[in-house]
């Protein structure tokens, strides 16, 4: 059946509008957030966190490549745990070394278990990173990886323009959670978690920190629970 002009201009019209929607949404307009933290934030007094404001959610860097686990990685587990915070580990991809032994350093030093977010895979533009392509290919078997130990595929977590130029065609977004870094405006990516500054401050965490939200309730946040 043919679709008279008329109607395919109201339907253009109305995707522009709903994308122009989404575009102006700012990270106020989403009430489930979390944090992300690593090394750099080594000195963390979680109590102070929670006394001023509780996070949903924190992520926490596991591990680097085939053999780098960050130093803070146990102390944040172990206090976040003991604080009752929802917490889960990522792995900064190496581009250098197979996909699959990364995924292997991250399932001996994450000890991900029931109760835990989903593993994340972030994968970003490093110097490193001389062959896209075979960079793809790895960031995917360490995927199967994960997804043969856990029975779920981890979340990618990448800036709008490294996942349309260099994964869109190997991680649809239908079939992965996408986590992703944009901090001048909301992406249009069919995202579930929106990193959208490096420089949220909050009592107990010196300096700065990542600060993320996630796209719908808090119980459909559990959806993202192993």
């Amino acid at each position: 059946m043919r679709i008279p002009d008329t109607s395919l201009k109201i339907l253009l019209l109305l995707t522009v509008s709903l994308l122009a929607v989404a575009c102006t949404r700012t990270a106020d307009d989403f009430e489930v957030w979390g944090l992300d933290v690593s090394r750099h934030q080594k000195d963390v007094d979680w109590e102070k966190v929670l006394q001023h404001e509780q996070p949903h959610f924190v992520f926490i860097k596991a591990t680097e490549g085939t053999l780098i686990v960050d130093p803070t990685y146990a102390k944040h587990r172990a206090e976040l745990e003991s604080a009752g915070v929802l917490w889960g580990a990522y792995h900064f991809f190496g581009h250098r070394t197979p996909g699959k032994e990364q995924a292997r350093n991250f399932i001996k030093t994450a000890r991900l278990k029931r109760g835990n977010i989903l593993p994340v895979l972030d994968i970003e533009w490093h110097r490193f990173m001389k062959d896209p392509k075979r960079s793809a290919r790895e960031a995917k078997n360490f995927c199967r990886e994960i997804k043969h130990y856990y029975g779920v595929n981890p979340i990618i977590y990448c800036s709008t323009n490294f996942y349309e130029k260099y994964l869109a065609d190997t991680f649809p977004e239908d079939e992965y959670v996408l986590w992703i870094a944009d901090y001048r405006e909301c992406p249009t990516l069919r995202w579930q978690l929106w990193q959208h500054t490096d420089s949220h401050r909050i009592p107990g965490i010196p300096g700065k920190v990542d600060r993320n939200v996630f796209s719908g309730s808090a119980e459909e946040f559990k959806k993202l629970i192993l």
